[in-house]
């Protein structure tokens, strides 16, 4: 038996399609995943156990999601139309694959394309016949017009039922998995007793399984409070988003098992992971690595879970002590040019991460003061922009290189 796999939802018995859906766009750069969710499509294929038959050559036109659940009749209809009946169209390879090379785990990437966060239940895979076609260990090439050849239901595209194992669940900011099982030795029925003498009838199983990300990932940035570029991998390649971090600014938020990260930060131009970094994240929670200075100018590491709700229609805030020495900090947050008030933080130590409070959204103003003191200020931030719904976390850096003035920059959430 053969199998597909999409990254996404399904899994055909044999061959694998990979379908990577991106929050804003198809394609080989890397969307933002901020209000989206990503959904990959595989193909895989499991042995295909008739010893007569050398290939499997089958033409994927398209594969298709909508939320609404879905039948075999409807399937087959508008199948030239992605558009309409609410389908929406998941991946285009227009491609012939042979199943029987995706034997073994091996698949395929299929394409790309970003969901609005939902539940799709219906899914169908779109095959033209016409180039679709089955080759013999003699060669003898089997399709819709040859004798013996094969039986497809029309001479035109076929619109194919993905059975699901579950509804699709698109989450904003992760990637689901479609592993497609298109069962090969039982969608291809002899006619008579031989393949030779009768041919084929197609009578495709195609069945699917989704692999919610959501449910296994975590979502991590990289923030730089260090003096060096800074590079974030993943085992020894660079993140999306993720190379040639300044200083005082934040990597691009990825996606990547709780489990298993397998991250590293390296010196911007160097291969040499920098010593530290130890990782315990929670799947579906998501998580700033801070990169900051210790007393020796090394670079050490903190991570900060970012779990926080605020109060509808606020942000929620943080303070992250990125330096050295006993000396505290007061925060104080207002609007711009307003009167002090009381600190919204006290006391923030070194290497220490205050805990959220929610603080009114818009444009605002950041004013940092030694503990117990309103004069002189330490930093000022005076024009800053917090997101409603966001958590953010406000980062006390040291010094820049020969100066001895603080500095601070805010970190969103992923």
């Amino acid at each position: 038996m053969k199998s597909l796999r999409f990254t996404a939802v399904t899994a055909l018995t044999a061959a694998a399609l990979v379908l990577p859906l991106a929050c804003s766009d198809s394609g080989s750069t890397s969307p933002s995943l901020s209000n989206k969710g990503m959904v990959v499509v595989k193909l895989t294929d499991a042995p295909f156990p008739t010893s007569e038959v050398k290939s499997v050559d089958v033409m994927v036109v398209r594969v298709d999601a909508r939320t609404a659940c879905t039948d075999d009749q409807s399937a087959d209809e508008d199948k030239d139309n992605s558009s309409a009946s609410g389908w929406m169209t998941l991946a285009s390879p227009n491609a012939k694959i042979n199943l029987l090379d995706l034997q073994g785990g091996k698949s395929t990437s299929l394409g790309s394309q970003a969901l609005t966060p939902g539940t799709y239940c219906g899914l169908r895979f779109i095959i033209d016949p016409a180039q679709s076609s089955v080759t013999l260990q003699d060669g003898t090439l089997l399709n819709g017009t040859s004798t013996p050849g094969i039986k497809f239901p029309s001479a035109d595209k076929t619109g194919i039922k993905v059975n699901l194992s579950k509804p699709l669940t698109v989450v904003a900011g992760t990637t689901t998995t479609l592993l497609i099982d298109f069962d090969v030795a039982n969608s291809f029925v002899l006619r008579g007793n031989t393949i030779h003498n009768n041919g084929l009838l197609f009578k495709p199983v195609i069945t699917g399984t989704v692999i919610d990300q959501a449910t296994v990932n975590a979502q991590v940035r990289l923030a730089n409070a260090t003096n060096t570029a800074l590079d974030l991998l993943q085992g020894t390649a660079a993140l999306g988003g993720s190379s040639n971090i300044a200083s005082l600014a934040s990597s691009a938020c990825s996606s990547v098992n709780a489990t298993t990260p397998n991250l590293n930060v390296v010196n911007t131009g160097t291969t040499t992971a920098l010593p530290g970094l130890t990782t315990s994240f929670t799947a579906g929670n998501s998580y700033i690595i801070v990169a900051w200075p210790n007393a020796s100018n090394a670079t050490q590491f903190s991570v900060l879970n970012n779990t926080f709700t605020p109060t509808s229609g606020q942000t929620g805030l943080r303070v992250f002590n990125a330096t050295t020495g006993a000396t505290g900090y007061d925060v104080y947050v207002t609007a711009p040019a307003a009167a002090l008030g009381t600190a919204t933080f006290t006391n923030a130590l070194a290497g220490a991460a205050t805990a959220f409070v929610s603080v009114p959204a818009g444009a605002s103003e950041i004013r940092v003061f030694t503990t117990a003191t309103t004069t002189p200020v330490v930093v000022d931030l005076a024009s800053v922009t917090l997101t409603a719904g966001q958590n953010e976390t406000l980062i006390i850096a040291p010094p820049a290189a020969n100066t001895t003035t603080l500095r601070a920059f805010v970190v969103p959430g992923c």
